[in-house]
């Protein structure tokens, strides 16, 4: 079950611009900036 459950998250996951698209906003406003990244990201 765990396995079919992250194969259908991985199959639904969608690209940024169409989430961006989709809200009608830009990539910029939907991704993080890169000064904003949650320090663990760097580590």
């Amino acid at each position: 079950n765990m396995i079919r459950a992250t194969m259908d998250g991985l199959k639904k996951e969608q690209s940024p611009r169409s989430v961006a698209q989709r809200r009608g906003k830009k990539v910029s406003d939907i991704l993080p900036k890169r000064d904003e990244a949650p320090a663990e990201a760097e580590a």
